[in-house]
């Protein structure tokens, strides 16, 4: 009995030190999310500070260059439309540019083909247009969809 004793005591010591391994693992595992945690919050702290920054400084560009705003705009919808990154930077340094592709509008929800058109972004004091063959684009769409043509018919006698 003496030996079924001693393993039974040498099995007890394996599961006190085994449990005692769980809860050091278990502490160093609740150390390593709080420390993730607090890692977490500074990150997201520097990440809106960063972004009030670039808030306020957007904000001065829009109050100091009112056309800034519009340049922003007008870069947005180019893309919308469906030039390039390179065509749109070209159109926005009042660059004409030659054309052949799809160009999307977003107002018709449909594509037209444009072959060998021009663009090119026209500055008004207060607007920015952009046009395809000395037209506004609006315009353009609509002359492709055959939008707003009224059919002129004569009359019977």
């Amino acid at each position: 009995m003496s030996r079924l004793e001693k393993e039974n005591a040498q099995l007890h010591r394996e599961v006190d030190e085994l449990n005692g391994q769980i809860e050091r693992l278990h502490t160093d595992m609740q150390k390593m999310k709080d420390n993730h945690a607090r890692e977490l919050n500074r990150t997201n702290e520097q990440h809106q500070q960063e972004m009030s920054n670039l808030k306020r400084i957007l904000d001065k560009a829009y109050r100091w260059f009112p056309s800034f705003k519009r340049f922003l705009n007008m870069e947005r919808e180019c893309l919308q439309y469906g030039f390039t990154a390179e065509q749109t930077d070209k159109l926005m340094h009042g660059h004409t540019i030659n054309f052949s592709g799809w160009l999307h509008s977003n107002e018709y929800r449909r594509n037209a083909l444009a072959t060998n058109v021009t663009a090119q972004i026209v500055r008004d004091v207060r607007t920015l247009v952009l046009q395809i063959n000395n037209t506004s684009i609006s315009q353009w769409f609509r002359m492709q969809f055959g939008i707003g043509q009224e059919k002129h018919r004569g009359l019977k006698m």
